[in-house]
């Protein structure tokens, strides 16, 4: 077994947006896959553990973005797990493109999950061995604890969606990408337009179900000069009256 699992992709149209680069939330549905076929090299396709009764679920995203890629591009994504400890395991990305430059990272905390006793499970030990593990993080740098998010001064703004049926995943919760599908969506558009997304971090609470609805509180907090914008998002699940998921993100001012 190597320590380092790597699949190649093409950016494909329906994979892009309106500036012809590849979109996030594709990025991460590209992310999800690689992890899913990593697993399916150690012998535990993710449909199989499923019939066993078992899941990964993803708590936690990092991701750091230089420059998404183009129609048409090729990249290559490496994935390995630096970590696992009891039902937790840490899993590290790295995107390149075809002349090898690193365009985007990501770090992620996933914990395995036994679905019928509903609750967490301890990892099955090929997950574990010493000798695939490479104890090396792709993202150190936080956001979401950036003092700048405990300021007073900000722009609220609060949004609502109505949870769809395909937003689920084979678990019956809203798929992980779904959620920054969302706080994409509400961004205004002089941000989407005279701002590039540098950070993403994402803290998954608690499973959001159909059919429900969601609400939105965004925070807006300009650096200096306007030059970088800080932006948090909590999701909060109506039916419950809980907080499903945090979400800091970083953009920095192009134009």
């Amino acid at each position: 077994m190597k320590q380092i699992f790597q699949e190649k992709y093409e950016i494909h149209p329906q994979d892009i947006q309106h500036n012809q680069r590849l979109g996030l939330v594709r990025l991460i549905d590209y992310l999800n896959e690689t992890a899913g076929n990593h697993s399916k090299s150690f012998g535990y396709p993710l449909k199989s553990l499923f019939e066993q009764g078992y899941s990964w679920i993803l708590l936690y995203w990092n991701i750091e973005i230089n420059e998404l890629p183009l129609l048409r591009e090729q990249i290559n994504i490496d994935t390995w797990i630096s970590q696992t400890k009891r039902c937790f395991a840490y899993r590290e990305f790295i995107i390149k493109n075809k002349h090898n430059h690193i365009i985007a990272k990501a770090s992620s905390q996933w914990i395995f999950y036994n679905i019928n006793k509903k609750k967490p499970a301890k990892i099955f030990p090929v997950f574990s061995k010493q000798e695939i593990i490479k104890p090396e993080k792709a993202c150190e740098q936080s956001i979401l604890d950036s003092a700048i998010l405990k300021k007073t001064a900000s722009k609220n703004t609060t949004n609502n969606f109505i949870i769809q049926k395909n937003d689920i995943d084979i678990l019956d919760h809203v798929h992980n990408s779904k959620y920054i599908d969302w706080i994409l969506n509400v961004k205004p558009e002089e941000i989407k337009l005279q701002y590039k997304l540098n950070q993403l971090q994402v803290l998954y609470h608690h499973e959001i179900k159909y059919p429900g609805e969601v609400m939105i509180k965004q925070k807006t907090f300009p650096f200096k000069k306007n030059e970088k914008l800080l932006i948090y998002d909590a999701i909060w699940d109506k039916k419950n009256q809980r907080l499903s998921s945090e979400i800091a993100t970083k953009w920095k001012y192009i134009h």
